[in-house]
């Protein structure tokens, strides 16, 4: 099992990973139905660097404009700033809740506990047991792919939280 990605993308990702220290990264991939690649920067509102939360308002912008362009949430991405580029017991654990809710996607974990950093995929999938989850690495192929880069922000319109999405 392969993913492919193109440099610019996985370059974005070092990038995001490390403009985001000491914190964890994370962000999103979505495909569309013609083949290409969106990276979509998005808010960790847990400002931590164990873990990860993308806000409810940007997986709802995300998830709508993967809807938008007929397409699927490809890879789930984040950086891990002081162990290596593997799931961890807590990336399980949200893996397992979202257990069976849709086609599992593809994760692309960042490790900046090294130099250059380490960028590694996994497939998390349904585990042995019920309620459990399993993690194999893949491939991490780089591919010759259409791809568009972008940051999402929380902003306040008229006292209300709003997305703001912006190229990069």
């Amino acid at each position: 099992m392969t993913l492919e990605l193109s440099q610019t993308l996985i370059d974005e990702m070092v990038a995001h990973s490390r403009e985001d220290l000491p914190n964890e990264c994370c962000g999103v991939v979505g495909r569309a139905a013609d083949g290409s690649l969106t990276l979509w920067r998005a808010t960790n509102d847990q400002a931590s660097p164990w873990r990860f939360n993308i806000p409810a308002q940007q997986l709802l912008h995300l998830y709508n404009a993967i809807d938008d362009a007929d397409g699927d949430l490809l890879v789930i991405y984040h950086s891990h700033v002081a162990s290596e580029a593997r799931p961890s017991p807590t990336d399980l654990n949200i893996a397992r809740l979202h257990k069976g809710a849709t086609e599992w996607p593809y994760w692309v974990l960042i490790s900046l506990a090294t130099e250059p950093p380490s960028v590694r995929a996994w497939r998390i999938d349904d585990g042995d047991e019920p309620d459990t989850v399993k993690a194999a690495e893949i491939d991490l192929v780089v591919a010759d792919l259409e791809s568009d880069r972008r940051r999402l922000e929380m902003i306040e319109v008229d006292g209300r939280p709003r997305v703001r999405e912006t190229l990069l």
